[in-house]
């Protein structure tokens, strides 16, 4: 990949604006021919056992005729597996792995691609035709009513774009079909093991309004049981004598989590050329309690002090028009993404950390005690975390496509997109805004409370506004250099630019005369001393600010390719392909800028089919990733980080995938290896500045090396497969089914730092097992299952929630689904 200057940048503009000028140009230029289809049915098997049709390429073809890893989860693998959110399938793709906090709260990562760090996910994720990526916050739609879902593996830049680094996940939604009435519901009944029961109801209805016209509709509901228990517990402050408890809020199942939403969808057929694909999406999440458990306090056990839940509301309203210009296809995408979050968490560990210095350090006491002005009591120090963000999403797409029989296949687009995220989070101390604390340089009391838009007993606050914008033009094409040889290509140009601005810290930084603009009094430093103690001039959101920071980038990202149609079934191929994620600023003062992260990836790969019954695909390949992104608290900035570029790293892997049928039994399976590794030494923060790395650092200079050259790659097992095996008979009149499936991989580091790593440890390798029977007759269907039937506790990751370097003692397991069972009723009209 090549990262250039400012040149192109008018240029790009320039294109972008004739895309989008051309859009409405094109519905009144429609020619003589069929209308297009950008998402046909997925369910029709296209030839060998397994095979689905899908738009990875945006066209449709055969997954067996696509040159690039790919796997599709058709909706019947999707609903033999229980399949309702990111969770449940993401166990099915052994290419990708993932770090969650819990639902709404996912970081998704493929092929070893996982290092935490920058503003911005390494996986592209996309809901039909719009990009719905988001870092830390990936949205999970419900997965009812789902055409297929496609997990391409691999830098995916041409096609996909910005994040798209190490591949990109396809949700593709069940359109509304024309001239036909279907409808049909499901009921669930379940319960974990050891934990509460849960329910779900999910239907659709599909209404043929005239010939040209038809509207489909679905809506679910789901209440899923706590199994975590926030057990009794006590501590006790060190540094102001003050022991504290949780009795008020200790239950157990205390983490159910309730959804709601649905969907509306609508096939407009103008003419022979021209249709009209409307939608829109609506969930609402209302998650309470952690995910995490804490091993010191027991399985499936936590000591939380204070109250914890994540609430998440989004829409997505998207607009596809495809049509015909002369024998060209054109689409264009429109989607408009609108998302609130609030969200609390409990901060406990974090006190007790300070509690920690504190009582060794009577210079950290100014954390610990607080008075209060009424009663003149200490006050509980215990922080506790409330937070606010709001996200808005803009995205437009335009593709043209070149006819179907030419020899030269061709797509070419223009692509813009904007997001705007408005995030208030509270580190609070409730009681604080009545409280002072220990006297400053100087004396006197003052009260250290920040009073934001969230809450006005802030000890810490954070205010500001983020805003991303991509826009790029691309072109993609495949040319038939030879009898079955394939060669192809694809290039984008590109320009990002993002930033953010507004206030984050604590009293010293709003008061700091050389950091802090107040837009108040246009004065630097926004707050002063008075008789009674210090206080905070901010009247408004955004009135004070310490931080305006940006980035600009331009750049391109390529692939090229070769493939060989060997026989009708059976297809080989090598794909050179780079992606790239783009760079960004940090908001400490001192700290420069990190650049993009790029992959560069070397694959080949293999389709086949063996008669009707055997489907072999597999693909060996190698990756260069170069200036890894990585997030690092330095130290005594608690809760304060910078973005670094890291470094480079090599991966090396395989990938399998394939399906036979004996009779009526089919056996499926899928497996990845990923050896994921640094190539280059990754530097220890300069001691001195703390917030940008050594210049350079070597093994044998102690001290200097994070991380050696030769250190795994956080968050990804080397080996993750999972196999089924389905029989399938009848019963007197009945269908009937039987089907088991082991999923299984190996240990994971935890972080890249390998001493931060040591305080974490690694995660073990797991084995789980599901189960499930069922019979069907006529339109309707009925079954039961269990999901990870010896409730074996495979953890996916560990996590803390403060300085890795302090909290490691607290840190948490976030574990599989414990053992999960239910029974399932289904009806089609």
């Amino acid at each position: 990949m090549k990262i250039e200057g400012k040149t192109r940048k008018s240029l790009m503009l320039r294109a972008l604006g004739a895309a989008s000028i051309l859009t409405p140009v094109a519905l009144l230029a429609s020619g003589p021919a069929h209308a297009a289809e950008a998402e046909p049915a997925a369910a029709a098997e296209a030839g060998p056992v397994g095979d689905i049709v899908v738009t990875a390429t945006r066209r449709s073809e055969s997954l067996q005729k696509v040159p690039i890893s790919l796997q599709a989860l058709s909706p019947e693998t999707l609903q033999q597996h229980q399949v309702a959110a990111f969770a449940d399938y993401v166990q099915m793709l052994p290419s990708v792995s993932f770090a969650t906090l819990g639902p709404g709260r996912s970081n998704l990562y493929f092929r070893g691609i996982s290092v935490g760090g920058g503003q911005l996910p390494t996986v592209g994720v996309y809901l039909n035709d719009i990009p719905v990526t988001q870092a830390g916050r990936m949205l999970d739609p419900h997965m009812y009513d789902i055409e297929r879902v496609e997990a391409l593996s691999g830098p995916q830049g041409t096609l996909f774009g910005a994040s798209s680094l190490a591949g990109t996940l396809r949700i593709i939604t069940n359109k509304a079909k024309i001239g036909k009435f279907e409808a049909g519901y499901d009921v669930q009944l379940n319960k974990f093991g050891k934990g509460d029961f849960g329910q779900m109801f999910e239907g659709f209805v599909n209404l043929p309004v005239n010939d040209k016209i038809a509207v489909r509709l679905m809506g679910y509901y789901k209440k899923e049981g706590g199994y975590i228990d926030n057990v009794a517990g006590s501590l006790t402050y060190k540094s102001i004598g003050m022991t504290i408890n949780n009795s008020a809020i200790a239950q157990k199942d205390y983490n159910p989590n309730y959804e709601f939403g649905g969907r509306a969808t609508a096939t407009i057929q103008l003419n022979d050329d021209w249709s009209i694909v409307p939608e829109l999406t609506y969930q609402n999440l209302n998650s309470k309690g952690g995910y995490n458990y804490d091993p010191d306090v027991g399985d499936l056990k936590v000591h939380d002090y204070s109250e914890t839940y994540n609430k998440d509301k989004w829409a997505q309203a998207a607009l596809t028009i495809h049509g015909k210009i002369a024998d060209f296809d054109v689409v264009s995408a429109t989607g408009y993404l609108k998302r609130k979050i609030r969200n609390a968490n409990d901060y406990t560990y974090y006190t007790v950390t300070y509690d920690g210095f504190a009582a060794n350090d009577p210079g950290y006491m100014e954390y610990m005690k607080f008075t209060d002005k009424t009663t003149g009591k200490t006050i509980d120090p215990t922080q506790k975390y409330l937070g606010h963000l709001r996200q808005q999403k803009f995205t437009q797409e335009l593709r043209i496509s070149t006819p179907k029989d030419w020899k030269l296949q061709m797509t070419v687009g223009g692509f813009y997109q904007f997001q705007k995220n408005q995030n208030d989070g509270s580190y609070y101390i409730s009681g604080l805004s009545n409280a002072t604390s220990l006297g400053i340089a100087g004396g006197g009391l003052y009260s250290p409370a920040l009073p934001g838009v969230v809450n006005k007993d802030a000890f810490y606050i954070v205010e500001n506004d983020q805003h991303y914008k991509d826009g790029a033009i691309f072109a993609e094409a495949n040319y038939e250099i030879l009898n079955n040889v394939k060669l192809n290509g694809g290039i984008r140009y590109f320009i990002t630019d993002n930033g953010q601005y507004g206030f984050n810290g604590i009293w010293r930084s709003a008061r700091s005369t050389t950091t802090a603009r107040s837009l108040v009094t246009g004065q630097m430093g926004c707050g002063f001393n008075a008789a009674s103690g210090y206080a905070w001039n901010h009247p408004y959101r955004l009135s004070c600010i310490n931080t305006s920071i940006g980035y600009h980038q331009v750049g391109e990202t390529h692939k090229l390719g070769v493939s060989w149609q060997v026989q009708p079934s059976k297809m080989v191929y090598f794909t050179y392909s780079t992606g790239f994620r783009p760079g960004g600023a940090s908001r400490l003062a001192g700290s420069k800028p990190y650049v993009a992260d790029t992959l560069s990836n070397f694959e080949v790969g293999f389709k086949t089919s063996w008669g009707s019954n055997f489907r072999l695909n597999g693909a060996v390949y190698m990756e260069n990733w170069n200036g890894i992104q990585y997030g690092v608290v330095p130290f005594g900035f608690q809760g304060a980080g910078v973005t670094v570029n890291a470094g480079n790293a090599k991966v090396y892997g395989v990938e399998l995938d394939g399906t036979l049928k004996l009779g009526k039994l089919t056996l499926s399976g899928s497996g990845a290896y990923n050896d994921a590794k640094l190539s280059t030494n990754f530097c220890n923060l300069d001691p001195v500045l703390r917030v940008v790395s050594l210049s350079s650092c070597d093994v044998s200079q102690a001290g200097t090396v994070a991380a050696a050259k030769g250190t795994r790659l956080p968050r990804q097992p080397k080996l993750k497969m999972q196999g089924s095996a389905r029989y399938e008979t009848t019963l007197g009149d009945y269908d009937a089914f039987l089907q088991g499936t082991m999923f299984y991989q190996t240990n994971s580091t935890s972080d890249l730092d390998t001493y931060k790593n040591s305080l974490l440890g690694n995660t073990k390798g797991f084995a789980s097992f599901d189960f499930s029977a069922g019979i069907k007759k006529d339109q309707w269907n009925a079954e039961i299952f269990v999901q990870n039937l010896f409730d074996k506790r495979g953890i996916l990751s560990k996590n803390t929630f403060c300085s890795i370097e302090y909290c490691a003692d607290s840190a948490r397991s976030f574990p599989i689904k414990p053992q999960f069972y239910g029974v399932k009723f289904g009806h089609k009209f």
